[in-house]
């Protein structure tokens, strides 16, 4: 059986966050999920957030603290990099703390080179070049992300430029070759990441909504990898992103 056949909507699973969790006593309206732990410093550091629980999410390796931004119901919570870690972990507050919104934004690797470094990408679709999704819905090649639209019209409101198009989210970037990036970007792809089309298969699975964005790091539109602006991006544009993410998280706290 091939992986892309492991969608099975009529099983029981064995293992359920229910069964490995219990309940917290705070629940949360919206979650932002970021991967810097220089921003979390930083929020932390000017009190922006509040820890809400520092133990109760948690894997083999380590613990993903859980904070809420100051006067709001809104989580804010580091992941790291990956598929199955991220949207996993969006399984799990989601039961936890009876979350069903989710906003996440990172990094992405740029598929189009007119696209400036730090230029927010909004994914309308996501090619599911990795194995999570497989297990949450049918067999297809791209995913769509339903609320790109709602994402633009926030930042369009803010004055915030951004480009929208497909992203191409890949369980191994050092298999990101040459003729695969010629394949996506043929496709429509400006952007890979490495989440986005499984978060958004969790997302579809249990019908909570999540949204997204994308801001371009590295460059591969190119020879080889251009990856100098991963370096040098200003921690202050970094920390700009979450305050984008969280108006987001804001309006969509309101959205019924």
């Amino acid at each position: 059986m091939s992986i892309t056949d492991s969608f099975d909507p009529v099983g029981k699973p064995l293992i359920t966050p229910a069964a490995a969790y219990l309940k917290s006593p705070y629940s949360l309206d919206v979650c932002v999920i970021n991967f810097s732990q220089k921003i979390m410093d930083a929020l932390t550091d000017d009190g922006v957030v509040e820890l809400l629980e520092a133990e109760r999410i948690r894997c083999v390796a380590c613990y993903f603290p859980i904070y809420r931004v100051r006067g709001t119901n809104i989580g804010v919570v580091r992941t790291t990099v990956g598929a199955p870690i991220t949207a996993t972990l969006t399984e799990e507050i989601s039961y936890v703390y009876s979350c069903r919104k989710f906003v996440m934004f990172g990094s992405c690797g740029g598929l189009d080179s007119s696209i400036a470094p730090g230029k927010l990408i909004v994914p309308t679709h996501a090619y599911r070049d990795e194995g999570m999704s497989y297990h949450y819905a049918p067999p297809a090649d791209y995913i769509e992300v339903r609320n790109h639209a709602f994402v633009a019209s926030v930042l369009d409101s803010l004055g915030v430029g951004h480009v929208e198009g497909r992203t191409w989210t890949t369980d191994a970037f050092y298999r990101e070759t040459d003729v695969l990036c010629r394949k996506r970007r043929a496709e429509g792809c400006i952007a890979v990441e490495m989440e986005v089309s499984a978060v958004q298969a969790v997302a579809d699975f249990y019908g909570f909504e999540f949204y997204n964005f994308l801001y371009r790091a590295d460059n591969l539109d190119a020879e080889s990898w251009e990856s100098s602006y991963l370096a040098k991006m200003p921690h202050d544009e970094r920390l700009s992103h979450f305050y984008v993410a969280l108006e987001i998280a804001r309006r969509a706290a309101q959205e019924n």
